[in-house]
């Protein structure tokens, strides 16, 4: 069982995405760098910044924050089931949300809770913590953070694993460590929140 898990999760890319947002409302540029990580589930998230629009994936739909979007430009190597970024930001790291199915269909967030720290750690995360866990439109999530590092840049990265259906869908979210704590959360609320499930 722990090798089903140590592959989803090296599947499961946290993009540190540098450049990645608009630099023109008709223009991008990409430079990423992917690695492994886990996930989140508990209180329910409540916060609603203003709302830019809906993600839509394999059988789920999101909402982003003002300012978010998808990137017009893809990441080379990087296929997820979606992907939004601030198309704003100008620091060095763009900060992003991306899902992606978990390859070993469904893990519960005790399975991801006992294997995440040794996982990010091997991915050269550091920082771990495991979070409460947080209710994703009716589904426990686990919720880990941790920090990397990607071009020089260091980032901090927010990871749920909301599942229905037999399938888990690892979203993580990756933001400057400049964001404050406040601000991470207000942005994974206006993503969970709004998280419906399509199918």
């Amino acid at each position: 069982m722990v090798s089903v898990i140590r592959n989803a999760l090296a599947v499961a890319a946290v993009l540190a995405c540098v450049g990645c947002s608009d630099s023109s409302p008709s223009s991008s540029g990409t430079d990423a760098s992917s690695a492994a990580t886990s996930a989140a589930s508990s209180p329910t998230p409540s916060s609603t910044p203003a709302v830019a629009g809906e993600i839509e994936g394999t059988g789920y739909s999101y909402d982003v924050p003002e300012g978010w979007g998808e990137p017009k430009t893809k990441v080379p190597g990087f296929d997820p089931d979606s992907f939004a970024v601030d198309l704003g930001d100008r620091d060095g790291f763009t900060d992003n949300v991306n899902v992606i199915l978990s390859p070993a269909g469904e893990l519960s967030a005790d399975q991801i809770e006992a294997s995440a720290e040794s996982e990010l750690s091997g991915a050269g995360f550091r920082d771990f913590t495991l979070e409460e866990r947080v209710d994703v439109a009716g589904s426990e999530s686990a919720h880990v953070t941790a920090t990397g590092s990607v071009n020089d840049a260091d980032y901090r990265v927010e990871q749920f694993y909301p599942t229905t259906d037999g399938q888990t869908y690892v979203v993580s979210f990756s933001f400057s460590t400049s964001v404050s704590a406040a601000d991470r959360a207000a942005v994974a609320d206006t993503v969970l929140s709004s998280w419906t499930w399509t199918a």
